[in-house]
């Protein structure tokens, strides 16, 4: 159906003397396994704080959150837990203030070394709170083959699914004998940096993802 459809476009695009190549799809770059409710209210309430996160296994799957394709980054989402009125103001005290994140794009420069590429405007969403939060971009962030899709949280950020599998896991931007340090700010936060994501904690999914847009094949 969807080959068709595609057809169809391509037709009518060139009856209307446009060329294929404009015709453009949207597709979706996320987990791709099953998805459960992040952590809070309930014990232990944990969240993402003051580092940039990037989820790097799904289950059986490597590099989930990897742009397979070169277009642009419409827009990006994330899960949001529903904290207690008690953690909210806990985390705010200690974690610099209230939930905000950023879509980050970073490039793989070797091992653990990771290139900020791109950093989305940071997002203030707390008000969010027990959604799925959806941020239209102004300004699409162009991707390319490779580069992944990562969460800058100068703050904190209620978005931690717990109880999974070890082969599940995601990394920190905090050197490896900073793992516990969670009130270090370590977010890379300037285009063109490079830091050592060290961290690695299992167990745990990032439900994020993004919309990008593609020329359609």
């Amino acid at each position: 159906m969807k080959q068709c459809l595609l057809a169809v476009l391509v037709t009518a695009a060139l009856a209307l003397g446009l060329p294929a190549a404009a015709l453009a799809a949207e597709i979706s770059i996320a987990n791709s396994g099953v998805v459960s409710q992040p952590s809070c209210p309930l014990s232990p309430c944990a969240v993402i704080s003051r580092t940039t996160a990037i989820q790097v296994k799904d289950g059986g799957v490597s590099g989930p959150l990897q742009v397979k394709r070169n277009g642009r980054i419409r827009s990006w989402s994330v899960t949001l837990a529903i904290p207690s009125s008690y953690e909210i103001h806990y985390f705010d005290k200690h974690e610099g203030g209230t939930a905000r994140a950023a879509l980050a794009i970073l490039q793989n420069v070797g091992g653990l070394a990771y290139k900020l590429v791109a950093l989305s405007p940071v997002v203030h969403l707390q008000p969010d709170f027990g959604t799925t939060a959806v941020m239209a971009l102004a300004d699409p962030i162009r991707v390319i083959k490779g580069e992944l899709l990562a969460l800058a949280v100068p703050t904190w950020l209620p978005a931690l699914a717990l109880d999974y599998p070890a082969s599940t896991s995601w990394r920190a931007s905090r050197s490896s004998s900073q793992c516990s340090d969670v009130a270090l700010q370590t977010m890379q936060s300037l285009v063109g940096s490079l830091a050592v994501y060290g961290c690695l904690y299992q167990t745990a999914l990032i439900p994020y993802g993004a919309t990008e847009k593609v020329r359609a094949s």
